[in-house]
């Protein structure tokens, strides 16, 4: 799922699992913080007191419920990040972000400037817009384009999945 800060991903991936959720469907999600440094972490639980306190990471068990931190030593690929989420066995991972990567995508439009998105990145599966942009979307695009507020766009991620 990619486009500009402020569409709607996070929103509309909520539905998605929600709703895969409701089809027996367990999902995972890799979310990039792609506005710059580091990830805000405003809680102050031990956990999070053990990673600002310098960890190098700092897990935290209860009840079969993790929450993991930690400084990756000079980063870590995206490959790398998706072989950790796959020891959570999940059915599907849903990217947010990475646009720059090759993965399948699909692209929120609110904007009519987010329609350079659907020329500009690779592996572009669909597209989802917002009323305002839903028929110049449609225009625009070479890939199937679901209105935002519609269960249109699921049931076609269901038969991709």
């Amino acid at each position: 799922m990619v486009g500009y800060q402020h569409r709607g991903k996070t929103t509309f991936i909520k539905k998605i699992i929600e709703n895969l959720r409701e089809v027996n469907v367990e999902t995972a999600v890799l979310k990039h913080h792609g506005h710059g440094g580091k990830p805000d972490i405003i809680n102050l639980k031990d956990s999070h007191n053990h990673f600002q306190a310098g960890a190098a990471a700092s897990l935290v068990e209860g009840d079969g419920t993790i929450e993991l931190l930690g400084n990756l030593k000079g980063g870590a690929s995206i490959t790398e990040l998706i072989k950790l989420l796959n020891l959570f066995h999940p059915d599907v991972i849903i990217i947010e972000g990475y646009k720059q990567e090759n993965f399948p995508k699909v692209i929120l439009i609110k904007e009519e400037s987010d329609l350079s998105l659907l020329e500009r990145l690779s592996n572009v599966q669909a597209a989802v817009a917002w009323p305002e942009r839903l028929e110049r979307t449609r225009n625009h695009a070479s890939v199937p384009v679901f209105p935002l507020n519609s269960d249109q766009f699921f049931s076609w991620f269901l038969e991709q999945i």
